[in-house]
């Protein structure tokens, strides 16, 4: 059993520097305060690096929550915008501002789809390609032939009967 009631310092060892926050953050929230670390600076002087205030340091511990969860939101909203920006665009380019877009939009409409439909065959336009129509043909027959292989699976464990194993026999009487 494990008590570490009665000791003044714990070690714990982590893989990386947030798992070490997150550790020291569960402890304040327990009311487990750190002793306060004595470094010498430039000009001889000891000072604190940190405040032994336990109100204090459960206020930036509540600030520190805070802030991460606004970056968090943010950086979710950030992720958002940038997923619907390209549908939004092409759908409402005078929304934005893009006269780009909007002759790309409409150079599409007329001039390129009229010159595909008077260049080619329009037949020809939909025509599966040799690699695609053997692609087509392999899948199609790597998907029978596992429906198949189900087929005989099922078959399989419906079918199957398992007996119980019979007691082992008694030779005592034997020796």
């Amino acid at each position: 059993r494990n008590v570490y009631k009665d000791l003044r310092q714990i070690e714990l060892a982590c893989d990386s520097q947030e798992d070490v926050d997150s550790w020291k953050a569960s402890f304040l929230r327990a009311g487990v305060y750190p002793e306060k670390d004595q470094t010498e600076s430039e000009d001889g002087a000891q000072e604190n690096t940190f405040s032994m205030d336990p109100q204090l340091e459960r206020q930036v511990e509540t600030i520190r929550n805070l802030v991460d969860s606004y970056v968090g939101i943010i950086n979710k909203s950030i992720r958002q915008l940038l997923r619907t920006t390209p549908f939004h665009v092409l759908h409402h380019p005078q929304d934005l501002g893009f006269p780009f877009v909007l002759q790309t939009k409409d150079f599409i409409h007329s001039e390129l789809l009229a010159y595909l439909y008077s260049s080619a065959d329009q037949s020809s336009l939909m025509e599966e390609s040799a690699e695609q129509a053997q692609r087509r043909d392999e899948m199609l027959r790597m998907y029978h032939a596992l429906k198949e292989a189900l087929s005989i699976i099922g078959d399989i464990s419906t079918s199957t009967v398992s007996t119980p194993v019979p007691p082992p026999v008694d030779d005592t009487w034997l020796q």
